[in-house]
């Protein structure tokens, strides 16, 4: 496992990489790439920041939405991965809201994004200290659901699945 300043470091920086593009992810791919340590991750970053350096500047946008938005197999909501879109994601979310409540996690820092988003929990990771709830969330529910990701995104050409991949590798 990680350092915990080092994880929350890296936490962070992938959920820039895997926030809405903004205007310069390139740089935010850089600083993520300077975390990791693994050698397949480093290399799945590189594919990013080349991809992210070379993009007009509304390629790489058009793809995040085609990846995450328009296809709900890759959605970036951990409990429709690991519960669907039934009653049980619903509890799914109001247990996380309560996780971040108690650990004084301010939802509004998350861009008005649902407690289950990916950038949110990996914004929760980065905030907060080692706990059971912590990697319970990181183990129990950001594991498996970056598993089911990255079965449905089958495209090997897909710099967001590069990124996926890297975070993956990286929290193993």
């Amino acid at each position: 496992m990680l350092a915990v300043d080092r994880q929350q470091q890296l936490f962070s920086a992938f959920a820039d990489l895997l926030t809405y593009p903004a205007a310069d992810p390139a740089s935010a791919a850089r600083r993520c790439h300077g975390l990791v340590r693994a050698r397949d991750s480093a290399a799945a970053l590189e594919a990013f920041v080349n991809h992210a350096e070379r993009a007009g500047p509304h390629q790489l946008e058009e793809l995040y939405a085609a990846t995450f938005d328009l296809d709900p197999s890759c959605a970036p909501y951990l409990g429709h991965h690991l519960c669907g879109d039934g009653p049980r994601r619903g509890t799914f979310l109001a247990r996380l809201a309560e996780v971040y409540r108690q650990d004084g996690f301010a939802m509004a820092a998350a861009d008005g994004e649902l407690p289950d988003h990916v950038v949110v929990v990996l914004r929760y990771l980065a905030a907060v200290a080692e706990g059971a709830d912590r990697r319970a969330l990181l183990e129990d529910a950001l594991v498996p659901a970056l598993d089911k990701m990255l079965t449905t995104l089958e495209d090997p050409t897909n710099v967001y699945r590069s990124v996926l991949s890297a975070l993956r590798k990286e929290v193993a």
